[in-house]
């Protein structure tokens, strides 16, 4: 994949400016330390997060691609970063934190008025009313995947065969993807959803190969459309907006088929995981769930906020103007800002005891999700299907159990959405 070359920094050093990171000792320029941070192999905050929290200013790092960037980190200065249109994600021009190039990433590094013209045109299945009209769909395909995963005996690892098969089918269904061509999708999207784990020539193949198979998709599509035929799906949908001033190009439909194809199963089917190794490490909270499904909503929402998920860090922005952060230093007009909302969620100035995982947190204003006008469009759909997927699971399986012990898990590293490769999990006999 070739990217464009990274731009010269702008903007001049003044006394305003937050000072270099220290948390490695660095202090010229060419020792910033690289971001994003390595991750361990857990879903714990890098040691830097905390260490950036205690810094009076934000912390000063060089991008993978050799720019400089701040990296922000409290709450209030990732909401304002994420929100604010004095900083820009379309003016970062060079190129993502991981392995997708930034033009098959329609949404995520686009401002108003593109962002704004595509996300209208595929956001209405995403509400929470819609959403809860979906909630009997979700159910069933829970059911059926859990059916399939039991029957394979035990052990058994819940991400190959539950969480990444039934968030598959949730996303095929809604967009009306035929079904039997599931299996093709895995390669593709973890050599895109990954860092720099792969090679620049494997990522530009899965570049093509999915771009080509949304293309047919879309183009099929269009056909039975033009024909007059009743098709359903957020495809057909994308091709029939309601407005003239939503319409989308056949290339912005082809990305953006890919992109929710992707973003609407690779994170919510990880996401799904890591909550559910969370939640089979503490007894206490599986005999909650047990005990009253409904307690699974505040134990999944402090575990969203307390997994750090976010491989890249953040999503890179460019300062339009001056801007004060809530610490008083400047934000000068031209320099590259990376909220980091992984951290925020551990920002010790908002949430009382950040580093622990307490599911009677009264006050959890976490933004998993993001915020803003990127707030995630699938927010409400990975949360019922987060709440359907444990409450199913543990519901029908008495006993689940993980089944390996800690050490021989392996983590995602390298991958934009951290998390597990495998879970092999194991239950009770429900037959004594």
């Amino acid at each position: 994949m070739t990217r464009p070359p990274a731009a010269a920094p702008t903007g001049g050093d003044t006394d305003t400016r937050p000072s270099s990171c220290p948390v490695t000792g660095a202090g010229a320029a060419a020792e910033l330390p690289t971001f994003p941070f390595a991750a361990g192999p857990t879903v714990e905050p890098p040691p830097e997060y905390p260490a950036l929290h205690a810094l009076p200013r934000p912390g000063r790092v060089r991008l993978r691609n050799g720019r400089e960037a701040l990296v922000v980190t409290r709450w209030a200065d990732v909401r304002l970063v994420l929100s604010d249109r004095r900083f820009s994600r379309s003016a970062y021009t060079s190129g993502p934190l991981f392995a997708r190039s930034a033009d098959s990433l329609p949404l995520i590094t686009t401002d108003a008025p593109v962002h704004t013209r595509r996300r209208s045109t595929v956001a209405p299945p995403f509400t929470a009313h819609q959403v809860g009209r979906l909630r009997p769909m979700v159910v069933e395909l829970a059911r059926r995947q859990l059916a399939e995963y039991a029957a394979g005996g035990r052990p058994a690892d819940v991400v190959g065969r539950f969480t990444v098969p039934f968030t598959l089918r949730v996303m095929c269904r809604i967009m009306a993807v035929p079904e039997e061509d599931m299996p093709r999708f895995g390669p593709w999207v973890d050599v895109l959803m990954s860092i720099d784990k792969f090679p620049a020539e494997q990522v530009e193949r899965c570049h093509r190969e999915m771009q080509e198979y949304f293309a047919a998709l879309v183009d099929t599509v269009q056909g039975r459309l033009d024909r007059g035929e009743e098709v359903t799906g957020l495809i057909a949908r994308m091709l029939t907006p309601t407005r003239e001033d939503r319409r989308l190009s056949r290339t912005e439909a082809v990305v953006l088929s890919a992109g929710m194809l992707m973003a609407g199963y690779e994170t919510t089917s990880n996401v799904l995981a890591a909550v559910l190794h969370q939640i089979l490490r503490r007894p206490e909270l599986v005999g909650r769930i047990l005990a009253d499904p409904a307690e699974a909503d505040p134990i999944i929402e402090e575990t969203l906020r307390y997994v750090c998920a976010n491989g890249s860090g953040g999503v890179p922005h460019v300062a339009l103007t001056d801007v004060t952060l809530s610490d008083g230093s400047v934000v000068t007009a031209g320099e590259v800002v990376v909220p980091v909302p992984d951290a925020a969620n551990r920002d010790p100035l908002v949430f009382d005891r950040p580093d622990q995982l307490d599911p009677d947190r009264v006050d959890n204003p976490h933004i998993a999700f993001g915020y803003g006008a990127h707030h995630c469009l699938g927010a409400e759909l990975a949360r019922l299907e987060l709440r359907v997927g444990v409450t199913t699971l543990l519901t029908e399986l008495p006993g689940l159990r993980i089944a390996v012990d800690e050490a021989d898990l392996r983590w995602r590293v390298d991958m934009y959405v951290r998390g597990l490769w495998e879970l092999p999990l194991t239950w009770d006999d429900p037959d004594g």
